[in-house]
C-alpha cells in the first residue's frame, strides 16, 4: 500500500501545487488592478505586484536570465526526483522535492507568459513588511524546510 501511495505522491503534490498556484494567480489578476491591495486579516493582504525579478525582488529585469536557469535547474529536479522514485528514497525527501518542483513550475510559467512573476500575499506588522510572495514561494519554501529536515535527520547518528 504505502508503494502505490509513494508512486503517486509525488505527481500529484506536484500538479496540486502547480494548479493552486495558478489558480490564485488569475483569481488576483481578475479581481486586482497591479498595484491594488486589500487588507485581509491585521497582518495578512493581498496586494498585486509582478515581480521581474527572484527573491525579495533582487536582479530585477533579468527575466530571461531566471527563465534558461530555472528551466535547467527543473529538468534536473525532475531528473533526481525520478531516480529517487526508483532507488526508494523515503517518502518525506520526493514530498518536499515535489513541493519545490510544483512551485518552481508555477513560477516559471509565469515568467514564460507574462514576462514576470505575480506576487500577491503581504504580510506586515504595522509600517513593517515582508517582501510580496506567492503560493509558488511558499511551497518551494516548505519543500525546501523538509528536505532539509529529512536530510539531517537521516545523517543524525544512530
Amino acid at each position: 500500500m504505502m508503494i502505490v501511495f509513494s508512486r503517486f505522491l509525488s505527481p500529484v503534490l506536484i500538479l496540486s501545487v502547480f494548479l493552486l498556484d495558478r489558480w490564485s494567480k488569475v483569481m488576483v489578476r481578475k479581481s486586482l488592478t497591479l498595484g491594488e491591495s486589500v487588507p485581509v486579516l491585521p497582518f495578512l493582504g493581498i496586494h498585486y505586484v509582478q515581480n521581474t525579478g527572484m527573491a525579495f525582488g533582487m536582479g530585477q529585469n533579468l527575466n530571461s536570465l531566471f527563465v534558461v536557469v530555472s528551466a535547467i535547474l527543473l529538468v534536473f529536479l525532475f531528473f533526481l526526483l525520478h531516480e529517487w522514485e526508483n532507488s526508494g528514497k523515503e517518502w518525506k525527501l520526493k514530498a518536499g522535492l515535489a513541493l519545490v518542483l510544483g512551485g518552481a513550475m508555477g513560477n516559471l510559467f509565469d515568467r514564460i507568459l507574462y514576462g514576470s512573476v505575480i506576487d500577491f500575499m503581504d504580510i506586515f506588522a504595522g509600517p513593517y513588511h515582508w517582501p510580496t510572495f506567492n503560493l509558488a514561494d511558499s511551497s518551494i519554501c516548505a519543500g525546501a524546510v523538509i528536505l532539509t529536515f529529512s536530510h539531517w535527520k537521516s545523517d543524525a547518528p544512530s
